[in-house]
């Protein structure tokens, strides 16, 4: 994937910043679904605490691909 994303840096930016909305939409549903079944709104604020680590962590790599993308 490394070497995918040197020769088309536009799609590698893009496929990061998907990959990690994907992944924490998903962390996020998960956390609703397990709060709903339990009853317990501890697990809400986990797996919200958790969403918004993975948000922070995606859009820091997604600003440092960004840079790395060809002025035009």
């Amino acid at each position: 994937m490394r070497r995918w994303s040197k020769s088309n840096p536009v799609g590698g930016t893009y496929l990061v910043l998907s990959t990690g909305a994907i992944l924490s939409e998903a962390l996020a549903v998960y956390g609703l679904v397990v709060a709903l079944l339990s009853g317990s709104i501890i697990y809400a604020v986990g797996f919200s605490l958790a969403t918004w680590a993975c948000l922070i962590w995606v859009r820091g790599k997604f600003q440092r691909n960004l840079g790395k993308l060809p002025n035009a």
